[in-house]
């Protein structure tokens, strides 16, 4: 594998260690990128020190910088591509879609072979929608739940990020009680309450106080470092739900088609009435949809027989059911079923966590590694048992993990630094044993220089 040149080892913390990092042609294009975009990016969690990689081609589970530089991928863009990069039998059906037409504005068929695969996934789930992102998939299902409950009140796991959407883009750092940006009005907070994850108590009390509709939860928390919801929690939030005629929402935009075919809820036996997917159901191209229960979509039908403000408007946007991209998920789901991609991205993430945790025990590291089927994360020095988001983001040594992701960059080694990493259907096992062994290398040299 070709690598970045190799870099002496600095004394300082990780701006400094790579400052020299042989990536010129990424250097200048970020440069040139802070004349068009806000900070030189059009997607802040892609911002890195100190400068973004400027990535020209990809395949397998390598990516190529513009400067020539060699990676094994472990960020996957954005945890979408489970299957690596530029899978050939995706590639091929995509170039065939292409050269008719990559949009029409219309219903296709390819679109519809491509719901019914969505549907055959989630059993508790009659109809979807598609959308063109996650953020829409929640904001739509969060509507959903309103309208057709008659309550306005949803509560949402702390640390759960559910895109940019007004509505949820409240708790999602700690500390939670503080808005997550600028622009939102002081109605959104006085209907979105958040409660710690694994916690029945707090969410009991929050059904007491207001006249909840839904209950929003990632099963685990991606954003949040990879903290999973316990699986009694998940079927008390089932269960509590349907006592107080709430709608429970499962977020699997990152989960869904990653951890097994019928997702997170197939794994802990748990039905929804609403899932939103995205990420990898659309084979690498943009993709959002929310699926539920037939009665909960009956008044988002065009021709529903209801006065107009009873309406819901739940779907829609320009490039919906595009058949590039219901090309891409089709052929993406069809490998998912014919090929052993389960087995193989389990084996491989279990490999690493199990590695990483011996590692550090061996080197006498303060670390957890979390993570399930192919995702992985570790964190350093943490203060308190890793049950809840807010634990891992206050209680945990986080500097120390983006040092630890820039040094394996340095290595060859792609992470979006302080993020889960993930494995792929392509990676191989050699450029396993090479993470692994690098990341024994960046630990001797955090505890050398004493970051560690």
């Amino acid at each position: 594998m070709a690598r970045p040149t190799e870099l002496p080892t600095m004394e300082s913390g990780g701006n400094k260690h790579h400052a020299e990092r042989a990536a010129p042609g990424s250097e200048r294009l970020h440069e040139s990128a802070t004349e068009v975009f806000p900070g030189g990016v059009s997607h802040n969690i892609r911002y890195h020190e100190p400068h973004p990689l400027y990535v020209e081609s990809a395949s397998g589970a390598t990516i190529r910088d513009v400067d020539g530089n060699e990676y094994v991928d472990y960020w996957m863009n954005h945890q979408t591509s489970v299957l690596g990069h530029a899978y050939p039998t995706v590639v091929e059906a995509v170039q065939e879609q292409a050269a008719d037409g990559l949009h029409y504005g219309t219903p296709n068929e390819t679109g519809l072979a491509f719901a019914r695969k969505i549907l055959e996934a989630f059993p508790a789930a009659e109809r979807l929608r598609f959308t063109s992102s996650g953020t829409e998939a929640t904001m739509y299902a969060v509507r959903l739940a309103r309208a057709t409950t008659g309550k306005d009140h949803i509560l949402k796991a702390e640390g759960g990020w559910h895109g940019g959407s007004s509505d949820l883009s409240s708790a999602v750092h700690s500390p939670f009680d503080r808005r997550t940006t600028a622009g939102l009005p002081p109605g959104v907070e006085e209907h979105v309450h958040a409660f710690p994850i694994n916690d029945e108590a707090a969410v009991e009390d929050l059904f007491e106080q207001y006249d909840v509709g839904g209950v929003i939860v990632e099963p685990m928390l991606l954003a949040g470092g990879g903290v999973e919801c316990e699986a009694d929690f998940l079927t008390f939030l089932r269960e509590e739900t349907r006592r107080r005629d709430a709608q429970l929402i499962f977020d699997e935009v990152v989960t869904g088609f990653r951890v097994s075919p019928g997702s997170y809820q197939a794994r802990v036996g748990i039905e929804p009435d609403l899932t939103t997917f995205g990420k990898v159901a659309g084979g690498g191209l943009p993709i959002g949809g929310l699926a539920g229960r037939a009665d909960l979509f009956e008044r988002a039908k065009p021709n529903a027989n209801v006065p107009p403000e009873q309406a819901i408007l739940a779907g829609g946007g320009t490039f919906t059911m595009n058949p590039m991209t219901a090309t891409a998920g089709l052929a993406t789901l069809e490998v998912l079923e014919s090929e052993p991609v389960y087995e193989h991205t389990e084996s491989w993430g279990e490999r690493v966590r199990s590695r990483l945790a011996e590692i550090f025990e061996e080197r006498g590291v303060d670390a957890r590694v979390l993570g399930t089927s192919s995702l992985f994360c570790p964190h350093f020095e943490p203060e308190a048992p890793l049950t809840d988001v807010k634990a891992v983001e206050t209680a945990t040594n986080r500097s120390a993990l983006v040092e630890f992701h820039d040094r394996l960059i340095d290595r060859g080694h792609y992470h979006l630094p302080g993020h889960m990493g993930s494995v792929s259907y392509q990676t191989t096992e050699a450029q396993l044993e090479d993470l692994l062994e690098s990341s024994e290398e960046v630990i001797q040299e955090l505890q050398a220089e004493g970051v560690l």
